[in-house]
């Protein structure tokens, strides 16, 4: 059990966000431990069976159970930079950082512990471009849907129910403790004091079913699993085969079927093959019939599927069958 103390300034300083590093070692370490996580089993087969960069010493850095070093976790940002740039960062990591990962490699055995810091920190961030382009870029627009989703979702609770309703709700591990938060993690009982500075809140589509406490970082990070991991592999409906069609017109349904993520006009318009324009007019009449939400991220608009566009899918898609 680890009590992590939060001061009225921490609770000032309580945020959201996604950050790229994270998600991408996230996935690193899924890979390495595949057999535990059946939602993201589609994950390994994307993974380049002969890759042109350093894959191996992508997985033999995530592979320890309980330990991710500190060049793969780093301070998250309130307005992330492109992935390409999160991971071009990582090669300037500072050599304090860097010497205290590679003493704890050296004990591990790991051959990376021999490098010297530059070396490693250059060819990790080298790999993990290199990776993410080759792996996850095809994914990162669902992925930044779910996360940007799950953080709009929080941000709501937080607003409506207050920040120990919107903590507590984070994870089973996690539940607040009066002068902070407790978490079900580790062997014994450790109390860890106030920063002052804030708490980091994570959500990463890879995290898989657990919580990860990064408290050697000022302010701490909680990673967690985002809501509605599982429907990144979601395919969308290619054609709609029921009435529903027939009933809000084929433009319409398509779109509905596309959103079981958020999603902007843009995206939207690629994927269907029709102009911004007229996706923009459909949205609207869905969204005033209550089958979409709106809401802003960023210089971008996403659209959502309400439940109530849920269950008309869900009927349209059982008596098709």
């Amino acid at each position: 059990m680890i009590e992590l103390e939060l001061t009225v300034p921490d609770l000032t300083k309580v945020r959201f966000t996604s950050d790229a590093v994270w998600e991408t070692t996230a996935s690193l370490t899924l890979i390495n431990h595949r057999q535990h996580f059946q939602l993201h089993r589609h994950l390994q087969p994307r993974v380049p069976r002969d890759p042109d960069f350093d894959l191996a010493l992508l997985l033999e850095l995530t592979q320890a159970d309980h330990f991710i070093p500190d060049l793969l976790g780093p301070m998250p940002s309130a307005r992330p930079a492109h992935p390409l740039d999160q991971f071009a960062r990582l090669a300037t990591t500072n050599d304090q950082v860097l010497e205290s990962d590679l003493r704890v490699l050296r004990d591990l055995g790991s051959r990376i512990g021999r490098m010297a810091c530059r070396e490693y920190a250059e060819r990790t961030a080298e790999a993990m471009a290199a990776y993410w382009t080759a792996v996850l870029e095809p994914l990162w627009e669902r992925i930044e849907a779910i996360t940007g989703a799950d953080i709009a979702h929080r941000s709501v609770a937080l607003a409506s129910d207050g920040l120990e309703r919107a903590l507590d709700e984070l994870h089973d591990a996690v539940t607040w403790a009066g002068d902070g938060l407790s978490l079900a993690l580790g062997q014994g009982q450790v109390r860890l004091p106030s920063t002052g500075q804030g708490l980091w809140l994570l959500p990463l589509v890879f995290r898989g079913p657990g919580v990860m406490l990064a408290d050697n970082a000022t302010p701490p990070v909680i990673a967690y699993s985002a809501r509605g991991a599982g429907q990144l592999w979601e395919q969308p409906v290619e054609s709609i085969i029921g009435g529903l069609d027939a009933l809000i017109g084929h433009s319409r349904a398509a779109i509905l079927a596309r959103l079981s993520v958020p999603l902007s006009t843009t995206s939207l318009a690629g994927s269907l093959r029709l102009s911004p324009g007229t996706v923009s007019q459909h949205l609207a009449v869905l969204v005033s019939a209550g089958l979409c939400t709106s809401r802003r991220d960023g210089k971008r608009v996403l659209y959502a599927r309400t439940p109530r566009a849920d269950l008309l899918l869900d009927i349209d898609a059982a008596q098709a069958r």
